[in-house]
């Protein structure tokens, strides 16, 4: 093989337009043709050769190899043509239908065999030749498209996501007994002297997390941050644990969760319902007036919640409603501006974007769309478990050293790449802004930014813009802080329910907290074990935020559906080659307004601005400018909806 045919190994992205890219954890990633995809399919592994190296774009490439599938199973739409049956997939990434023969049609153990136009799980059985389509076999039915719940299915089930509990789990989890207070109260410290409350959202049917305050004799405040403790049932390598590493993470859709855990776990042992004793996790802080946390302790513990609030019910007692707790609730809010003034003197991010809430029927048909209202009371428990995640982490780094490192899980954010800083602040000069960063990024210039565009008309575009320019936060077992919130150690403690790095790291805490630091071999082991641990759940971490995001993308383009041909303000918040995406204001839902349908007169692109300019009119439409469009038309399956300018 040529030079010119070098080898190179990587996972394999496709466009639903048919080309794909491979992409090189080091190099230029990979441009492939449809015609050289040869049998990959979408996050498959691959090994690529390139065939015409790169100019001014990406080196072109064509796949010699599947060195990996990402999936064996995949979701689409039962058909046949003639009388082959075929499997049209449901992702436009995975670009050929599925052959199915004959005596492979009906799934095992089912009555029937699909209809035409159902949807089907269909599992890749063999394809090694590009010139012929992929053979698959139906293993489950999922349902006409339009049932009600079968739209869940199709977006969990094309993602991967486990549904049901495997048996082994469900009788494992039938024999967990409720946990003895008495006993439980021997060997942990007592805190049900406590006042602790619960706030969660309305519709909650488990509570993880209470609080509790109390302000000391000098003026300092003591503040509790009580989380259950799921460790306690959730053993390390039983099947339940096995079940929860896998899946990663709850992914909440909008009217419906899949969880992590079985609903005994969640809702009832490890809930933290109000006049029961639970076994807890409990962090203690003391915070002086400044908002600085002087002392704390880690402790498993015995609570015994007082009150279950909800957000609303909070906001209206700290609007001047009255409630026996009022001056404790009161006394928390305060505690939490003071954290979060704190917070931004080190220079701490805080994106306050609002976010769309979608309410559905009891037949899943969206009826409204509406901003989320993000709430006083929302943002206190947000400062406390802040805290509370932060304390823990640097409970590690301060009893860490080079000779006897704690292997640890955290939770890492990396600066911004260089260039998409360089496009960040591009489009704030285009706005009018011009922001000069001295020397290095830091998170302090985020947030003067965000203070300078705070009662400008386009400070949601901004601020979207600006998280989408910053990378993804990770978990990892190297401390390398969390640049968004200005931390020099971060973790997440608070919500082992529903993520398992929490778990993890209760486990980890207990073991430390009793010396049990093991032999230097043994610390080793862990870090690597830690290590796969980190990797698995941000991959799944990521495969939950695509699923939920896909599937309101469906219910909002199902809303949009019904309000073709009227007329809504908005902000353009994209612009490509062929043409403008526009936010709708209210609803926070987009769509693409295309260049030939912008206007009489031709509209040239200038991409270094984000903006197109009317050749004759000179009139110019760019990034956050105000534009008011009309519905045209909404593609539920395509999940796009099309916009024409008023």
């Amino acid at each position: 093989m040529s030079k010119k045919q070098k080898k190179i190994n990587g996972r394999l992205s496709v466009t639903n337009r048919g080309f794909g890219f491979v992409l090189v954890p080091e190099g230029d990633d990979l441009f492939v043709p449809a015609g050289n995809l040869h049998t990959a399919m979408d996050g498959d592994l691959v090994q690529a050769v390139v065939v015409e190296k790169a100019t001014e774009k990406n080196p072109v490439g064509r796949i010699t190899q599947v060195l990996e599938r990402n999936a064996k199973d995949y979701v689409g739409i039962f058909k046949y043509k003639g009388k082959k049956a075929r499997v049209i997939p449901e992702n436009e990434r995975q670009h050929r239908p599925f052959l199915i023969p004959e005596n492979k049609v009906q799934p095992k153990g089912s009555r029937r065999k699909p209809k035409e136009g159902e949807v089907v799980l269909v599992r890749l059985e063999r394809w090694d030749d590009p010139s012929r389509d992929p053979e698959g076999e139906i293993v489950e039915i999922i349902g006409d498209p339009k049932e009600p719940g079968v739209d869940v299915m199709v977006v969990a089930k094309s993602h991967g996501l486990r549904i049901d509990f495997p048996k082994e789990v469900e009788r494992q989890t039938a024999k967990i007994k409720d946990p003895d207070a008495k006993k439980e109260a021997r060997r942990r410290e007592d805190l049900r002297h406590l006042e602790c409350y619960t706030i969660d959202p309305e519709s909650a049917q488990d509570f993880d997390d209470a609080v509790s305050l109390r302000q000391l004799s000098d003026g300092s405040f003591e503040l509790g941050v009580h989380i259950a403790d799921v460790s306690h049932f959730v053993k390390k390598d039983s099947p339940l644990d096995q079940e929860a590493f896998q899946r990663g993470t709850s992914v909440y859709f909008v009217n419906s969760v899949i969880p992590m855990l079985p609903e005994k776990i969640s809702n009832h042992l490890c809930s933290l319902r109000p006049n029961e004793d639970r076994p807890a996790f409990s962090v203690l802080m003391y915070i002086d007036a400044r908002g600085n946390i002087k002392d704390y302790r880690i402790t498993e513990s015995l609570i015994h919640s007082r009150r279950r609030y909800t957000y609303e019910e909070v906001e209206a007692i700290l609007d001047g409603g009255e409630d026996p707790n009022a001056r404790v609730l009161n006394l928390m809010m305060m505690l939490s501006l003071v954290l979060r003034r704190r917070r931004e003197e080190w220079g701490s991010i805080d994106f306050d974007m609002t976010q769309p809430v979608i309410s559905l029927d009891k037949n899943g048909i969206p009826y409204e769309v509406r901003p989320h209202e993000r709430l006083d009371a929302h943002r206190l428990v947000e400062e406390f478990m802040l805290a509370a995640n932060l304390t823990v982490a640097r409970f590690i780094t301060e009893n860490s050293s080079k000779e006897r490192p704690l292997p640890f899980i955290y939770r890492v954010h990396e600066p911004p790449k260089e260039s998409d800083i360089r496009e960040f602040l591009t489009l704030l000069k285009n706005l009018g802004i011009n922001y000069r960063i001295s020397g290095d990024l830091q998170p302090e210039d985020y947030r003067k930014i965000l203070d300078v565009i705070e009662n400008m008309e386009f400070k949601e575009f901004v601020e979207k813009v600006a998280l989408r320019s910053m990378t993804k936060a990770v978990y990892s077992t190297e401390n390398i802080g969390h640049f968004g919130l200005a931390f020099d150690a971060y973790t997440h403690f608070t919500s082992p329910i529903r993520r398992y790095p929490d778990l993890v790291v209760h486990r980890l805490l207990k073991q430390y907290l009793s010396a049990d630091e093991g032999t230097a071999k043994q610390a080793e082991s862990r870090q690597k074990e830690l290590q796969r641990i980190c990797e698995r759940s941000s991959e799944r971490e990521r495969v939950a935020v695509d699923a939920e995001r896909e599937y309101t993308r469906i219910k909002s383009m199902q809303f949009l559906s019904t309000k073709i041909g009227q007329d809504f303000e908005g902000v353009i918040s994209g612009v490509t080659s062929f043409g403008i995406f526009v936010e709708l204001t209210h609803y926070l839902i987009d769509g693409l307004v295309h260049v030939s349908t912008m206007g009489n007169e031709f509209f040239s692109f200038d991409q270094e601005n984000y903006q197109f300019i009317g050749q004759k009119s000179g009139r110019t439409y760019r990034i956050g400018d105000p534009v008011k469009v009309k519905i045209q038309s909404v593609s539920i399956e395509e999940q796009r909806a099309d916009f024409k300018l008023v």
